[in-house]
């Protein structure tokens, strides 16, 4: 798999930022501005990098949980870096 932009994880991880601990965010392309191939390959790749504290995947439909450390570090490097 290809890397997903710097901006569609800034999207993504953004979004999940503003979650409380037991709320899961639905992912849905059109609310965050992305192509649905972009969202789900951008999804794909913070899940498997253990961005998120909890996630769901159902035929091809994400949702995600709080960001995990990992996920907050992600976050600054990419706004920052």
């Amino acid at each position: 798999m290809l890397n997903p932009s710097k901006s569609d994880c800034i999207t993504i991880l953004s979004a999940a930022s503003q979650l409380a601990d037991d709320s899961m965010l639905p992912l849905d392309h059109g609310h965050l501005g992305l192509s649905r191939n972009c969202m789900l390959a951008t999804a794909a790749f913070l899940v498997e990098r253990a961005c998120f504290r909890r996630y769901q995947e159902d035929d091809g439909h994400y949702a995600v949980g709080a960001l995990s450390l990992q996920g907050r570090l992600r976050l600054d490097q990419l706004s920052n870096g």
